[in-house]
């Protein structure tokens, strides 16, 4: 009975996790920073555009919950390459990072501002999970990751 218990409460777990809700995006730097210190959440930024299909595809595969961006563990900025000021805001503050030519441009940050990753151009969801994986490792502590959820999960023990 255990067994079964056990197996059906992390079938239902792993389950919810794909219908977690994508995050509301916000569209200024500046605010996605402040809410992420606030809410110790990290932050997902893509740089990109409206026109952009790689862009919308990666807005979709978050969307549709093939990328772990959720708003439990994440404030995300879609910000615009063709506003002057919020690219040039991106850019000092991201300076060095090489994003490559195709957008979108991302960056993850942990709750307090700090780069995590950063990548350009198309991925597919398991390469931008993968990305999320690396960048989770490096997060500050007091940072809300997906791996909290499952940690109390873990930490309960199982009825009798």
């Amino acid at each position: 009975m255990k067994t079964s218990f056990a197996l059906f409460s992390a079938v239902a777990i792993f389950s919810s996790a794909s219908f977690a809700k994508a995050p509301d995006m916000v569209t200024n730097l500046d605010q996605a920073l402040t809410s992420a210190s606030q809410e110790n959440k990290m932050t997902f930024l893509l740089m990109g555009r409206a026109t952009c299909s790689i862009c919308n595809g990666t807005k979709a595969l978050i969307h549709d919950g093939k990328i772990n961006v959720t708003a439990a563990h994440y404030v995300m900025a879609n910000l615009n390459i063709d506003d002057p000021a919020v690219h040039r805001e991106f850019m000092e503050k991201f300076k060095g990072q090489n994003f490559g030519n195709t957008l979108p441009f991302v960056v993850v940050t942990d709750s307090t501002g700090k780069l995590l990753a950063s990548s350009g151009g198309y991925k597919s969801a398991e390469e931008w999970n993968a990305l999320l994986r690396e960048a989770k490792k490096k997060a500050g502590p007091g940072t809300k990751t997906a791996e909290d959820s499952f940690s109390a999960f873990k930490a309960t023990p199982a009825p009798h």
